[in-house]
């Protein structure tokens, strides 16, 4: 048995401020694993900046079995421009987790026949 870290980010835009929040857009997601939960805090400040401040971030939520409401991770925004294709600029916000795995590996063996 051992653990791990999974590091998720959701990356969505929007156009500017005042759009419809129904108008943000999914662009990308990135998946980590990491070994500590150090490595993924530095994962966070080496891609968002050493000023990161996880206090300050808006908090995501999300109900578990029972109805209960607990914080499942952060919400960081910012105004993003790609300027390899020079682009306008959009408002970005990352949707950002980090779960800790426990894994106990069992081995599937397949019982059935190759087919002929």
């Amino acid at each position: 048995m051992y653990d791990y870290y999974e590091l998720e980010i959701v990356e969505t835009g929007r156009d500017s401020l005042k759009a419809d929040p129904e108008s943000d857009y999914f662009f990308n997601q990135i998946r980590e694993t990491m070994k500590t939960e150090e490595e993924a805090e530095n994962y966070l400040m080496e891609r968002y900046g050493k000023q990161l401040n996880f206090e300050k971030l808006r908090p995501i939520y999300q109900d578990d079995k029972d109805g209960k409401t607990h914080q499942a991770g952060y919400l960081y925004s910012y105004w993003n421009k790609d300027i390899s294709h020079n682009s306008k600029s959009w408002y970005q916000t990352d949707w950002i987790t980090v779960v800790k795995v426990t894994r106990n590996d069992t081995p599937v063996l397949f019982k059935r026949k190759a087919a002929r």
